[in-house]
């Protein structure tokens, strides 16, 4: 049975790391070889570090798996969707690899990026290392819960990970989109909590859909939601807020089993009319309200492979 990369699944820690590489033409053997050990140097810091709940993920870009694992292609896996759409501005970043590292200690995360780095130098090229905290038990900045929606337990593992029948090769696998997302806090704060709350469609303080007559189709919490306030989610979140000198916001990580399920949601919440960008009977009128308080200047889409493809991609005798 193919066994999952731990930190697909992990609960919220306090701390995240993100790095995203490039790497050079010519170098994919070695890489194999040493994306395979990536998740042995986790466990290794893992046991030695028991308390600070390390977990990590290894992602491939989807523009770059071809070069890397040219044996086999997760279905559909493909760049990341309506980068042009003109209801947003987006900014697709082309990077071949995402390692994420969660843990409840900064000094172990730090620990943990440089051996990642070391080991994987001079193979590739480091393009940005994003930093996470988590903020006011499980909050964004806007002083929302973040994602209140996420899947508990056993869920988790049903709607991230690849099932074995429809993808053999890649099951335990899981479909990874990222997102950094700057917040316009400046002007967010001057509205009213009334105000949030139906931007956000739920309730400040106990993260409950607002009722009726308060929930705004277009809100933040419904659009998630494909309209549908009874509707499961597609999604699973992993999303951390980050604060720079003059830039504040969320660093969004989802994870999915199904190839489609992020374009699905992410297009409703641009508010995309056609059949074909959503196979749902009522698209959305307008795209997601919040999304007049943020902007992304990063997105990528990558495969998470399991821990077994990795162990089994990096034989001689596979490619």
């Amino acid at each position: 049975m193919a066994r999952e990369q731990l930190g697909i699944c992990a609960e919220a820690n306090l701390h995240a790391s993100y790095l995203l590489f490039n790497a050079p033409e010519g170098q994919e053997a070695v890489l194999r070889q040493k994306l395979a050990r990536v998740p042995l140097l986790l466990a290794r810091l893992a046991e030695h570090f028991s308390e600070a709940q390390l977990t990590g993920v290894v992602a491939i870009g989807a523009n770059y798996w071809d070069s890397l694992y040219p044996g086999a292609r997760p279905q559909e896996l493909q760049a990341f969707p309506f980068a042009g759409n003109d209801n947003l501005a987006l900014a697709e970043v082309w990077a071949d690899l995402l390692i994420v590292v969660r843990s409840d200690r900064l000094d172990v995360n730090y620990i943990a990026c440089q051996q990642i780095r070391q080991l994987l130098k001079p193979d590739v090229d480091l393009l940005e290392q994003l930093q996470g905290f988590r903020y006011l038990d499980g909050r964004d900045l806007t002083g929302f819960i973040d994602s209140p929606q996420n899947p508990k337990g056993s869920r988790k593992r049903q709607l991230a990970l690849v099932d074995p029948m429809s993808q053999p090769v890649f099951a335990a696998g899981s479909y990874l989109h990222l997102q950094r997302w700057h917040y316009d806090l400046l002007h967010w704060q001057q509205l009213d909590i009334n105000q949030q709350e139906e931007i956000i469609g739920i309730s400040k303080i106990e993260g409950t859909l607002l009722p009726s007559p308060r929930l705004q189709p277009n809100s933040h919490a419904l659009t998630c939601r494909l309209g549908n306030k009874e509707g499961s989610p597609l999604l699973l979140m992993q999303n951390m807020p980050f604060a720079e000198q003059n830039s504040q916001g969320l660093i969004s990580v989802c994870y999915a089993s199904e190839p489609d399920s992020f374009s699905r949601q992410f297009g409703y919440q641009l508010g995309c009319q056609t059949a074909s960008q959503i196979p749902q009977e009522r698209a959305a009128s307008q795209y997601d309200l919040f999304f007049d308080y943020c902007h992304a200047d990063l997105c990528a889409a990558f495969f998470a492979p399991s821990l077994s493809f990795l162990e089994m991609a990096c034989r001689p005798d596979s490619h």
